[in-house]
């Protein structure tokens, strides 16, 4: 911009020197309708001009807020980037996504993570986070607080104390400030938390017991699900929770057990992201899920088929754009399963 305004000054002064002055008018008028031009392009968020081409490493314009799906594999990893530079990671995906996980990190220049937070215990949430402890400073931890005692998971609470990070336990209520207008709203785990007699034989406690974070920044909002399934979802939409979101993190991977009719109408998102593996044996997404994101009309894209993706918001506005393009023939089609859900690495 203020070279444009250079070039402004520049061009008035040659205007008033110009022995062709009796022209002015029209010269004025023509110059007036090219520099108008000229403003308008400049004046794009340059996030708009570099749609096909690699994502940047310096911050978005315009005080922008960034979102980040990480490709991770069969696994949740969600980077946050706030206007001023805070940063959140929301799960760092399986043990054998860390290396990955840091490289993304350093790709958009990540010195530190201001708030890691674990949804729950399973460890193609968690896997990936010794890499990043090893790599980075972590400030403050936020944990569902489940009992889980597999060596992913004790490792994991090892590294907090190894580290003397602060642990935090997310309590349904809790508002976590990042920067001025820029926060989180803590929805789950519920209280209390859901035990084996509250879901199905066939479900994890620990995803139902997933925690839920609502981000806000101006009027823009995300929900990110963790793996939270129908029955965190209907305790969420009784207990009369502000759900609406302009973009939804699916719950589960786009599980069959999650993301019904009901919370999507409660939600009433504008977009969905889907954060699942390529070629993964769980059915993950699901075709009944795919098919309920359809005909609600949510726009979505999965990080098996568009690999990174990006959200951004203005505090008014927002635009996501992928790595890699889908059909939508590819985005509404869902897997079938080859082994059971409840399958994970220990």
């Amino acid at each position: 911009m203020k070279k444009d305004w250079l070039q402004i000054r520049l061009l008035r002064r040659w205007l008033a020197n110009s022995a062709q002055a009796v022209c002015a008018p029209r010269i004025f008028g023509l110059l007036l309708i090219a520099l108008i031009a000229l403003g308008s392009l400049s004046c794009r968020p340059k996030v708009e001009q570099v749609n096909d081409q690699p994502l940047p490493d310096e911050p978005a314009p315009g005080g922008n807020l960034r979102i980040y799906a990480l490709d991770v594999g069969q696994g949740d990893g969600l980077l946050i980037i706030s206007p001023q530079g805070k940063t959140v990671l929301i799960d760092a995906g399986p043990t054998e996504a860390g290396d990955e996980v840091v490289a993304a990190l350093r790709a958009h220049g990540v010195k530190q993570i201001d708030l890691m937070v674990a949804t729950h215990p399973h460890a193609d949430h968690i896997g990936g986070m010794k890499k990043v402890f090893d790599t980075f400073r972590v400030r403050k931890f936020l944990d569902s607080g489940q009992t889980y005692g597999t060596a992913t998971y004790e490792k994991l609470l090892r590294e907090i104390q190894d580290n003397k990070t602060p642990y935090i336990k997310a309590v349904r209520g809790q508002s976590i400030e990042i920067e001025p207008d820029v926060k989180f709203d803590v929805y789950g785990p519920p209280t209390p938390l859901f035990s084996n007699s509250d879901i199905g034989t066939d479900r994890s406690v620990q995803n139902a017991n997933s925690i839920v974070l609502r981000l806000s920044y101006g009027s823009f909002a995300m929900l990110f699900m963790g793996d939270a399934e129908f029955e965190t979802e209907a305790r969420m939409m009784t207990a009369g929770a502000n759900l609406r979101a302009n973009v939804l993190k699916v719950g589960h991977h786009g599980s069959r057990h999650a993301t019904s009719g009901k919370f999507l109408t409660a939600v009433a998102p504008q977009f969905s992201i889907i954060s699942v593996g390529e070629n993964n044996d769980y059915g993950h997404p699901a075709q009944l899920t795919m098919d309920r994101l359809k005909k609600a009309s949510i726009k979505t894209l999965r990080t098996d088929l568009s690999g990174e993706i990006e959200i951004f918001s203005d505090g008014k506005t927002f635009d996501a754009r992928p790595s890699r393009k889908a059909t939508l023939a590819q985005t509404w089609a869902g897997r079938q399963p080859v082994r059971n859900e409840l399958t994970v690495n220990p």
